[in-house]
């Protein structure tokens, strides 16, 4: 009867899976920025190297090569090179110095040493850490060299991860190297229970390697695709926007059509970015103001002002229902035909004092949505006296 953590085995392979999708979708990024590709890289590395030891992936190479113990070899040499290699891109993006010899040379000599060790040791069929000392196979010195190299340089590498991921660093950034750096952290629980498994033979550690790689591998994935989740976040947070503002431009600009900055075809429209789209709808949307706020006297701004300030409305409301107010008596007001005067007052900003280039975009839009949100209760509210 398999125990509660051998039914955990699943997750060594999510966790891969999640791996190679963080590297499959910062892939683009990779191509494109040339400071990203180390992390990249590194990620890629950590995935092939945690792929060649699944057992479906063992068993085939072990049909293309002759003898599968050769197999096993080449996948532990790999994963020196990996681990190597992986520490010396986290020290390059943390803009510590690499020490390339020193690395590179002591992963050469790891190598040689677990050839050595493998061809001089007993014949044997695979290279596994035997139940019993009395089973052929490697000697135990392959697995203390072995599994120290990876030790060290994964105890190193994540705390390179979380020293960098500081409170100076950007938040999306340090979160990012907190989560690859536990991960890494994860693999140096591994590499000790292994150690720990090695020198006592007890069948109580084998069934947590699966598990523990698992979510080593999660917690990397999480790191590598942490900005891919902000951006869609953000891509989001622009469609909401968007559509959010969607009725307040609409009426606006049928009434103020010049403001509009069409473009010269449907497919170009389309290949805009949201994020320009959005810019210029409150671009669109502030201009119709300018031109509106001539449609709207200063009797009837007045009367606007009292009639909101009667209502208790919280005070961060106060300027978007009064704007809301404005809007639809001046678009009644071109609708009837009657003539602009010029408006001294400052009705296009979020105050009285604040015109839309004393603030970020950001603030821009969240305070037109505001405007939006009271534009839409003011046109299905029943008109009001003097408005």
């Amino acid at each position: 009867m398999l125990t509660w953590i051998e039914k955990l085995a699943w997750i060594e392979n999510a966790g891969i899976a999640a791996l190679w999708s963080a590297a499959l979708v910062r892939a683009p990024q990779a191509v494109r920025h040339r400071e990203q590709r180390p992390l990249w890289f590194a990620v890629v590395m950590i995935a092939l190297a945690m792929s060649m030891h699944l057992e479906p992936v063992t068993a085939v190479l072990a049909r293309l090569v002759p003898g599968a113990h050769w197999v096993d070899l080449t996948t532990h040499l790999f994963s020196i090179v990996d681990a190597a290699a992986v520490l010396w891109f986290i020290h390059g993006a943390a803009g510590r110095r690499r020490r390339t010899g020193v690395l590179f040379g002591t992963a050469a000599a790891v190598m040689v040493a677990l050839v050595l060790l493998d061809v001089l040791g007993p014949a044997h069929e695979r290279n596994r850490i035997a139940p019993s000392p009395a089973t052929p196979s490697v000697p135990d010195a392959y697995w203390w060299v072995f599994f120290a190299f990876h030790l060290t340089a994964d105890t190193v590498c994540g705390l390179v991860c979380w020293s960098h991921g500081r409170h100076g660093t950007p938040r999306l950034l340090r979160y990012g190297l907190r989560l690859f750096g536990s991960g890494i952290l994860l693999a140096s629980v591994l590499w000790l229970l292994k150690l720990v498994y090695l020198y006592t033979r007890s069948p109580v550690f084998a069934p947590l390697f699966s598990p523990v790689t698992g979510v080593e591998a999660v917690c990397m994935a999480l790191g590598v695709a942490l900005p891919v989740f902000a951006r869609i976040r953000t891509h989001l947070q622009y469609r909401r926007s968007y559509h959010g503002l969607e009725r307040l431009w609409q009426d606006l600009t049928t009434h103020t059509p010049d403001v509009v900055l069409r473009p010269a075809n449907r497919l170009g429209a389309a290949a805009v970015p949201l994020q320009l789209r959005l810019y210029r709808r409150v671009i669109e949307i502030r201009d119709a103001m300018i031109v509106l706020r001539n449609y709207i006297p200063p009797a009837t701004l007045d009367s606007i002002r009292r009639s909101v300030n009667g209502q208790s409305l919280p005070a961060h409301l106060v300027d978007a229902h009064v704007t809301a107010r404005w809007l639809s008596a001046a678009l009644r007001n071109k609708r009837e035909g009657r003539k602009p005067h010029a408006q001294t007052a400052n009705l296009t900003g979020s105050g009285d004092q604040d015109g839309p280039s004393a603030r970020s975009l950001g603030h821009e839009i969240d305070h037109l949505l505001l405007v939006a949100d009271a534009y839409r209760a003011t046109a299905t509210a029943p008109p009001r006296a003097g408005t």
